[in-house]
């Protein structure tokens, strides 16, 4: 990797710092509890889709057509967007003012909504080609390269709303507006719900797979139209400006190239998995698809909310060149992510065949796709820890406004992907492409850590290693404690709601007894979370 991060000089007071009193867990509580909501009706929603569709031909046709036009929502906005728009809007708002920050905005959203507009078109023009270059293995079969193809068409219109949606969500987060931002993604997913459900009672279940593609595209409407409301009221609606006269959108756009494919990185490996999975056997894309759903409620819920709520604080001390202050904060988002997603892991690695049964085994999904959706959730759960980790360390040096140092660790990750994927693939089959995901994205976050090391006063490797040595034997602990209760006791044959109800109780009594261990022989992890709980029984909700 030889390049040494370039990071501003470092400022080594930290009086006040984020991590003094747990400001970013008190962020990440309205994060998590807004996400929470938005996954449960998506959860809902993969419910209607497994009930309906299945794991079969028109479901595979639908995944593929749906991830393309989300691997550019993942390119060109979201990730790429905020981690290139935030840290430039939070220092024209510092240096110039708010009205020059919201010209800035006005003008990126123009400019971003001009692009979006041309790939749309395009998208929608050449989707034959971009199903034969992410799912090549659909041309042996022509049924399901047509679906496929139909499904991208119309779905690639969301890529403009959602684009949109995350100039709204980056300028609410800077001016700390969390709750709403990361609840919006709840009416997109009720939008799709209510199409499987117009579908089957209008239509019949047969045509639930073309109105959910409508349903994607409503939501994405929606989605945009919710925080454009709350900017409105908050007076913060970007003000109309040419992108090539607007102060900082040439900054923003070059960093925003280089970050939308280190941000991206997990998202691309997983088109990877499904470029591959579409040469195994059918029903392959969806085991995956519904793997990776279920990983990825515990990384939004709990990773992802850290980083959200951390990244506009990273930004205004790394423009402040405020060093010690970076650190304090990376120092508190890193213990609260270990301290989060490693009991995740483990749980959802003991609980993993249950978790699917009650989730989805109904209708046309049955007891062997259970079971081979829940043997590649073990394998995407092992890398729960370091997808977070990649999130929260990128983060850090795209405060900076530094994305090549990123952009050079997924490089070797994506690379590392593809060669564990071909190795692995032949021996365990899909289960193998993603245990090649968190393998390489375990690799990302070891390069992304050795350059936060190399600036020593911002790594706080110390702290953070010895939460770690701490919280891994309780939280296997607590996965085979929870994995022996599930084999002697699990209610087979019982009715839905008996078992959903006794996998609630098994979850609860992991999480007591995490607590519990915590408590008593990792203090220093529980604190953060210990001081979030008792702000909020003694004040009441705070407001954002």
């Amino acid at each position: 990797m030889g390049e040494k991060p370039e990071i501003h000089p470092s400022d080594k007071t930290a009086p006040g710092a984020p991590g003094e009193g747990g400001g970013i867990a008190r962020s990440a509580w309205g994060v998590s509890v807004a996400t929470l909501g938005s996954r449960i009706f998506g959860f809902v929603r993969d419910i209607l889709v497994a009930h309906f569709l299945g794991a079969g031909l028109v479901t595979d046709a639908f995944f593929v057509g749906f991830g393309i036009p989300s691997l550019f929502r993942r390119l060109f906005a979201e990730g790429a967007l905020t981690s290139s728009f935030i840290p430039v809007y939070t220092q024209m708002r510092s240096a110039q003012g708010e009205e020059a920050s919201r010209r800035f905005a006005g003008a990126m959203g123009m400019g971003l909504g001009a692009v979006l507009v041309v790939v749309c078109g395009l998208g929608i023009v050449f989707s034959d080609y971009f199903v034969m270059a992410l799912a090549p293995g659909f041309i042996r079969a022509p049924e399901k390269f047509a679906l496929a193809s139909q499904f991208t068409r119309i779905m690639f219109p969301f890529l403009f709303f959602i684009g949109m949606s995350a100039v709204a969500s980056g300028i609410l987060n800077c001016a700390r507006w969390f709750f709403i931002p990361a609840l919006s993604p709840a009416v997109h997913n009720v939008a799709m719900i209510a199409a499987l459900a117009g579908a089957a009672y209008f239509v019949g279940e047969s045509a639930g797979a073309l109105w959910l593609a409508w349903g994607v595209v409503a939501g994405g409407v929606l989605q945009l139209l919710v925080q454009l409301s709350l900017l409105r009221q908050l007076g913060l609606i970007p003000l109309p400006a040419a992108p090539w006269r607007a102060p900082g959108v040439r900054r923003a756009l070059v960093l925003m190239g280089p970050a939308a494919f280190g941000v991206a990185v997990l998202q691309i490996n997983i088109l990877i998995d499904r470029w591959l999975a579409s040469f195994l056997a059918e029903g392959a894309i969806s085991y995956l698809y519904y793997a990776n759903r279920l990983v990825q409620f515990p990384h939004a819920l709990l990773s992802l909310a850290v980083t959200t709520a951390a990244f506009p604080v990273l930004a205004a001390y790394a423009s402040a060149q405020s060093q010690g202050r970076v650190r304090a904060t990376l120092a508190e988002s890193g213990k609260l992510t270990l301290f989060l997603t490693l009991p995740a892991t483990f749980g959802l690695i003991a609980l993993a065949p249950s978790i699917m049964e009650v989730l989805f085994e109904r209708g046309a999904f049955g007891a062997a796709d259970t079971a081979a959706s829940a043997l590649g959730l073990r394998m995407y759960a092992l890398g729960l820890i370091f997808f977070g980790g990649v999130r929260l360390f990128a983060a850090v040096f795209h405060a900076h406004q530094n994305m090549r140092y990123p952009v050079r660790c997924a490089n070797i990750g994506m690379a590392a992907n593809v060669v564990l994927s071909l190795a692995l693939m032949f021996p365990l089959g899909f289960a193998g492409l993603a245990l090649a995901t968190s393998i390489s994205s375990g690799l990302n976050v070891a390069f992304l850590a050795r350059g936060l090391k190399r600036e020593g006063e911002m790594w706080p490797g110390r702290e953070l290693g010895d939460i770690a040595s701490r919280l891994a034997p309780i939280s296997i602990l607590m996965g085979v404690f929870v994995f022996v209760l599930n084999a002697y006791f699990w209610p087979a044959g019982a009715g839905i709601f008996i078992r959903a109800l006794f996998l609630c109780a098994e979850i609860a009594a992991g999480g007591l007894l995490y607590l519990g261990l915590c408590r008593k022989f990792a203090p220093g992890a529980y604190i953060p979370v210990g001081n979030i709980l008792r702000r909020r029984k003694a004040s009441g909700p705070e407001s954002p």
